[in-house]
């Protein structure tokens, strides 16, 4: 029978084996992807399920996603995170595919925001670059101080001898190492700024109640400065105001509450890390970074009266972006020397 197609013709010759000899086929068999009928999707989920091979369950669904039922496509991709490797099947899965899969499950009226923010989370590695992203895990954050604090707690070790809630707590090694990872990523790349509504407008003060609570429980649960920094992070992301003047008022509002001297290292190394790398033609020197210097020294003077902790970061901007030209300067005039 493993010998034979793999599809309902030869599942009911199994009807007349004994229990035992159907889990065996289960067991062992390498399931076949093709396209199958609702009714037969169902049936080799649910006994791949009963045989505990998520691995080879996701793997005969792909392209199949829309037929699935919530309640499996939910067990599936929750089993699959947890998943020992499958002997029988390739253990690599396409991105693409975790994406499919859970942008056919996100919006369907039977699973809550929550359980697609912890599926984005659990997948955040191949969902990173994807189609689907993780906008259910991005609105989860910026609504939910509590949610931000449980994912630093993951991220990070207390800065004290407390100890975290017992739910908060991962035993398994590997698992908690993966979290761990996930954890450090999604602080790193959240660009949702709490507060925003429908039409991308930040309300100040959602963001300062945000930021307020968020920084009360990462000091309870001994992160304080890392929650600082990270907080300060996610306010490098801001949009700009109509006028092209950065950043909106209601984060330069957020910085003038909140003005330690974490956030504004994070809010600094956020500016820095969302500029990636920079191209150059030869001999250019540190035209590019003049221009930038200049750019966040005019924001620095329109900000200074009313919002000096602002201007004094965006000032700060400004000079190291002065020094890495100079440094650009530098290695021009040495390349220059070399090839004259």
């Amino acid at each position: 029978l493993l010998c034979a197609p793999f599809g309902r013709r030869t599942w009911r010759l199994l009807d007349d084996y004994p229990q035992d000899a159907r889990d065996q086929y289960w067991r062992e068999v390498a399931p076949e992807w093709r396209r199958y009928d609702e009714s037969e999707l169902a049936e080799l989920l649910d006994c791949l399920f009963d045989v505990e091979r998520p691995v080879a369950a996701f793997r005969a669904a792909f392209g199949n996603w829309s037929q699935v039922e919530t309640s499996r496509l939910k067990r599936l991709l929750f089993d699959y995170v947890t998943a020992k490797p499958d002997p029988i099947v390739n253990p690599e899965i396409e991105a693409s595919q975790i994406s499919n899969a859970l942008g056919s499950l996100n919006g369907r009226a039977d699973i809550s925001v929550a359980e697609m923010a912890w599926l984005e989370f659990a997948f955040l590695e191949p969902l990173d670059r994807s189609e689907h992203g993780v906008p259910n895990l991005e609105r989860q954050i910026a609504e939910s101080p509590d949610f931000f604090v449980y994912v630093l707690a993951i991220a990070f070790k207390r800065a004290d001898e407390g100890r975290d809630p017992p739910q908060w707590r991962i035993e398994d090694t590997k698992q908690k190492e993966s979290l761990s990872s996930n954890a450090r990523r999604l602080l790193d790349r959240i660009y949702r700024i709490p507060g925003t509504d429908s039409d991308d407008e930040i309300d100040a003060e959602i963001l300062k109640s945000w930021i307020g609570k968020a920084r009360e429980l990462s000091a309870r649960y001994g992160r304080a400065e890392i929650g600082d920094i990270k907080i300060g992070r996610i306010l490098s992301r801001a949009p700009s105001e109509k006028s092209g003047l950065w950043p909106c008022d209601a984060v330069c509002e957020a910085l003038e509450r909140f003005s330690s001297r974490p956030i504004r290292i994070g809010f600094n190394r956020g500016v820095r890390n969302a500029r990636g790398v920079s191209v150059r033609k030869s001999g250019e020197g540190g035209m590019q970074e003049r221009e930038l210097a200049a750019k966040y020294r005019s924001w620095a003077r329109r900000r200074a009266v009313e919002y000096p902790f602002v201007s004094s970061i965006l000032e700060g901007i400004a000079k190291s972006y002065d020094r890495e030209a100079e440094r650009w300067d530098d290695e021009a005039e040495v390349e220059e020397r070399l090839m004259y």
